[in-house]
């Protein structure tokens, strides 16, 4: 099962490309880096609706940094393309050029064709968000928002045209604790689904695993220019009003409202 994995070039991404080459056959990597802008402050924000925001991406860094450290992306092929051509014709044949199995996305733009055309039920999209009642942008930032902590966790699905809505192969929620906040739960999530990833795509790729089709109705779909430093000011609250300590003592019952597609026992 020979892979190629999509993605770009923050600490996530290459952990996640170090990750995959420790269990899984990984022929190359394509790497779309984010833009320059990526976690800074829209220009119109100032004073302390930017400072949240600074805040905000700030805690992240330092959070990854504890969790990740600092890793590397791993010794094999990789292409660098720049920022908005992953779906260039270039991209195309160095992937075609490597016969993959399986394509697998972490972290990129949406991938149209000729990728989806040529790979049809063979692209696997990694993404960090419970489909499909959190698609889109910032999928486990707006379930804090809400305060619905339940709803934090990671899809693996098959890629298709609409974002986030393909067939779902399983989902994975991170082991939470009182004391987190966003970026751990956010982080401890990348690192459940990568462990879990491997697995998922021998089952699928064997054979034995049937992809489940979402609900679409029962979501939303969030994008970049949805987030603002009020709802990061909002979730703070509610992680100071304790939003954790609150779901975990109903965690059973807070999570079966929002089923998901459990992993496959081993």
């Amino acid at each position: 099962m020979r892979i190629v994995l999509l993605t770009s070039d923050q600490r996530r991404h290459r952990y996640a490309a170090w990750s995959l080459a420790q269990s899984l056959d990984l022929a190359g990597i394509v790497c779309e880096p984010k833009p320059t802008s990526a976690g800074a402050p829209a220009p119109e924000l100032a004073g302390e609706e930017a400072e949240i925001v600074r805040r905000h991406f700030r805690e992240r860094d330092e959070v990854e940094s504890r969790l990740l450290g600092e890793p590397t992306f791993p010794s094999v092929e990789r292409l660098e393309v720049p920022a908005g051509e992953i779906n260039g014709d270039a991209v195309f044949r160095w992937v075609s050029e490597r016969r993959p199995s399986l394509l697998v996305l972490y972290g990129t733009r949406i991938v149209k064709d000729p990728l989806l055309a040529a790979w049809p039920g063979r692209i696997v999209n990694l993404h960090l968000g419970l489909s499909p009642y959190y698609r889109g942008s910032g999928t486990n930032f707006w379930p804090l928002v809400r305060r619905q902590p339940e709803c934090v966790g990671a899809t693996i699905h098959l890629a298709v045209r609409e974002v986030d809505a393909g067939p779902v192969l399983a989902q994975v929620r991170p082991a939470a604790q009182k004391s987190d906040r966003c970026h751990e739960l956010g982080t401890r999530t990348l690192m459940r689904g990568l462990a879990d990833l491997p697995g998922v795509l021998r089952l699928y790729a064997g054979g034995e695993l049937e992809p489940v089709a979402q609900d679409l109705a029962r979501g939303q779909v969030f994008r970049n220019r949805d987030f603002h430093a009020d709802a990061v000011r909002e979730m703070w609250e509610h992680f100071d009003t304790g939003m954790m300590a609150e779901y975990l003592d109903l965690v059973g019952q807070r999570r079966a409202a929002y089923p998901i597609v459990e992993v496959p026992a081993a």
